[in-house]
């Protein structure tokens, strides 16, 4: 796994208190959340299509996914939210989206306004975005 993308999830992880050593392990936890954010990822580059197609350059789809991630995370509308709180709940048990759910899903927003440019680079790269 890439050790930034691990980074990014590893901040998620730790802004929603989901301890280290939770029953479905750390390594778990990150591949989980990992698996949210690129998910989210690719459902903002399917909104943005036509845009993106226009654009020619890497840095510019970047730029435009970038911004993107930020103004989702900033406004957190409720269809943005009710897309988050759906793929956090496929992928945790009853018991796990319980405790640590709606913590995540704030963890991810906040994570997402606050993205660096090498940080947005990275999740396009592993999106394949």
């Amino acid at each position: 796994m890439n050790t930034r993308l691990k980074n990014i999830a590893e901040k998620v992880r730790q802004r929603a208190d989901i301890p280290a050593e939770e029953e479905f392990g750390s390594i778990l936890a990150i591949l989980m959340i990992v698996s949210i954010i690129l998910t989210l990822v690719r459902v903002i580059q399917e909104c943005n299509k036509s845009k993106m197609v226009k654009m020619t350059r890497q840095e510019e789809r970047h730029g435009l996914f970038g911004a993107e991630v930020k103004n989702y995370a900033v406004k957190r509308g409720w269809f943005s939210r009710m897309r988050a709180n759906r793929l956090i709940k496929k992928r945790m048990t009853p018991e796990q989206y319980n405790e640590y759910g709606p913590k995540l899903l704030a963890s991810l927003f906040d994570v997402g306004e606050k993205l660096t440019m090498d940080e947005v680079t990275t999740l396009a790269e592993a999106a394949n975005v």
